[in-house]
């Protein structure tokens, strides 16, 4: 009975010991990246103190069920459903800039009207330069001109065609049909440009063009789609009506391998850009076969480093655009991964971020980044005092 006593005993020493050193290690981590320690944390570590009813999460990688009632009317029942969010009356979710970061434009309230936002994501241009959306609470997408100005939306809550529960990342082919990331319903839905759905595919699972999280989609200039996984360590590649093509990679931290997969896209050269966006946290490239070209990046917050790299984009040039979102700024590199410039701080102003989270450019050459709000782990950021609350 006493060997049982004593092995229990040692047993609940161990437990208690690295329950502590890992709350420690969070701890450290969050003050190393400059996070409030009620900042950084998991849906299932949420402060018992948090000033926020709203679930906020270490990222979008918790399985959910988001999508309000889209037969919301007023403002106030939006905000009720998401806790008082203590935005700024001029909070913009969309944000517009030139190619070296000066802010040009920005657009979109928070509200559940037309144009407004909870949780603008998603973010891709046609050749129109018209700008879709995705809105992750709303379940819907809305189409802008260029300048903001609202054209029309799609989408409602549920399962099936033109429904979601959860959509991500969009790109657009040749002929301006929208291809939209179901992360919460594992497939992909095609559109054309006013909203009216062509087909989807994809179901949950291992196999080939099955998904478990699909986060970010791509097309090629053969109208070629690509997505990313991101639990799933691999890109799949499939043609413009879903039909399988191959598929590439493995989780790991060698060249090639994957970790968390966020977002992807495809340069003018058929080059394939992946984000890493933890522990490996860097950008990755491959031939539109999948064979690996190159990687940069590493974890941190110096030039060329990212916490959570998120939305990527690539320019006429071959200069590449990345959404830094722990970091909350975007960085550019040229064509071979070295920095260029950077721009974006902490802030509810419209050269700032809470959560910028994907991007976009146009024909001109301008840069449309999604500013998620505060969704998830800036859920505490008091946009009126300018500090989290």
């Amino acid at each position: 009975m006493n060997k049982i006593i004593k092995l229990l005993s040692i047993q609940f020493s161990l437990i208690f010991l690295c329950f502590v050193t890992t709350n420690f290690i969070s701890y450290i981590y969050a003050q190393e990246f400059e996070f409030n320690a009620e900042d950084y944390f998991f849906s299932e570590q949420i402060p018992s103190n948090s000033k926020d009813t709203v679930t906020p999460t270490d990222s979008e990688d918790t399985d959910k069920e988001p999508c309000i009632d889209g037969k919301i009317e007023s403002s106030a029942a939006v905000l009720s459903a998401t806790s008082d969010h203590s935005y700024t009356s001029n909070f913009h979710f969309v944000k517009k800039f030139d190619q070296n970061g000066n802010l040009v434009d920005s657009w979109g309230t928070v509200g559940p009207n037309d144009g407004q936002f909870i949780h603008a994501h998603g973010i891709t241009i046609d050749s129109q330069d018209n700008v879709y959306v995705s809105d992750a609470e709303k379940c819907n997408i809305q189409k802008f001109d260029q300048n903001g100005n609202f054209i029309t939306k799609w989408g409602t809550k549920g399962i099936g065609p033109s429904k979601f529960m959860q959509p991500e990342s969009m790109a657009v082919d040749s002929s301006d049909n929208i291809y939209v990331a179901e992360y919460a319903r594992k497939n992909i839905q095609k559109f054309d440009s006013d909203g009216n759905f062509i087909t989807m595919w994809g179901q949950e699972g291992n196999s080939q063009g099955e998904f478990k999280k699909p986060w970010g989609v791509a097309l090629d200039s053969k109208n070629n789609v690509y997505v990313s996984d991101q639990t799933l360590p691999r890109v799949q590649k499939f043609d413009s009506d879903g039909n399988f093509i191959d598929m590439w990679g493995k989780e790991g931290h060698k060249k090639g391998q994957f970790v968390h997969q966020h977002d992807i896209t495809v340069d003018s050269n058929d080059h394939v850009y992946v984000t890493d966006g933890r522990e490996n946290s860097r950008v990755a490239v491959f031939d539109t076969n999948g064979k690996f070209l190159k990687h940069w990046g590493s974890e941190g917050k110096d030039e060329g480093q990212f916490i959570e790299n998120h939305g990527i984009v690539v320019d006429s040039e071959g200069n590449v655009y990345v959404v830094d979102t722990r970091n909350v700024r975007v960085q550019k590199f040229d064509s071979d991964g070295n920095f260029i410039t950077m721009w974006g701080s902490l802030g509810c102003k419209d050269n700032q971020f809470l959560i910028p989270h994907d991007i976009a450019m146009d024909s001109k050459g301008y840069i449309y980044v999604t500013d998620s709000g505060k969704s998830h782990f800036r859920a505490n950021y008091d946009c009126n005092n300018n500090k989290v609350s």
